[in-house]
């Protein structure tokens, strides 16, 4: 725990006072397997409903504990909870983060499996960061049950992912090192950059988007750009004073009402 004088406390306390509420609760793992053959767990919260949320975790993130918090919010308004460790995290199988090329296609085959255990049912997908993206990755595919998309801080595209990776970590040849990067990320994972590319991908949006992103983080442009991208059903939240991630936290009233408000339209 951080101390009380640091300004994540708040936020890092509701975080595991929330995980210990939500384990709580009944519960069981589920499993899937990816179409590359890994096994893809996630933690599934029933609440007797037609209506689940699917929840996509960032970049190395503890699912579990980065979604307890939302997660009881969902389960309050009605919805039964699936947390997913995405691959190569956690309780799923897997070497690789992939960014965003490949984990859209493994959300899609927990989608079938929520299809399976409730069948008509409807689906809302809420992701952070890493998982925005991934979010947004999704925006185009057909899925049958899902009705809408919340995306929190996303990322938008892989390159500069590698590029600020290697700036932190190497002083010297930062440049060469992104560039070996992403040669490697496009041999691993058979596809192009562009692939992963968010902006072009919601041009294409099947499903309304509610953007989020905490003020300090400056993504206004980017959300903005989206919206222009994909104008129909695309609305922003831009919450006052917070930082990446921490926004369900300290605006938690102005957040979880604009997600119930923008949920009510479509589920």
């Amino acid at each position: 725990m951080v101390p009380e004088t640091d300004s994540w406390y708040d936020t890092i306390s509701t975080v595991h006072r929330s995980l210990g509420e939500i384990q709580k609760l009944p519960h069981q793992v589920l499993e899937i397997k990816s179409h590359d053959g890994l096994k893809l767990k996630g933690i599934y919260y029933p609440n007797q409903s037609d209506k689940t949320m699917i929840y996509v975790h960032g970049y190395t993130s503890h699912a579990e504990r980065e979604s307890a918090f939302p997660g009881l919010f969902y389960l309050s308004q009605g919805f039964n909870v699936l947390i997913l460790y995405l691959r190569a995290h956690a309780l799923s199988e897997g070497r690789y983060i992939s960014f965003g090329a490949l984990e859209p296609f493994d959300v899609m085959r927990w989608v079938d499996k929520v299809n399976q255990m409730t069948p008509d049912g409807k689906i809302l997908i809420h992701g952070l960061s890493m998982g925005g993206g991934i979010v947004l990755n999704l925006s185009n595919k057909e899925m049958k049950g899902v009705k809408c998309l919340v995306s929190d801080a996303p990322s938008t595209s892989v390159e500069p992912i590698f590029d600020n990776v290697a700036k932190d970590m190497f002083k010297k040849n930062s440049d060469k090192i992104a560039f070996y990067g992403k040669e490697r990320f496009k041999k691993e994972f058979d596809c192009n950059l562009d692939a992963c590319d968010s902006l072009k991908i919601v041009a294409d949006s099947k499903y309304p988007i509610l953007l989020s992103a905490g003020s300090n983080e400056h993504m206004e442009e980017i959300c903005d750009e989206i919206k222009k991208t994909n104008p129909k059903d695309t609305e922003i939240v831009i919450l006052p004073g917070c930082n990446h991630g921490n926004g369900m936290y300290k605006q938690t009233a102005l957040y979880q009402g604009k997600i119930k408000e923008f949920a009510e339209k479509y589920i």
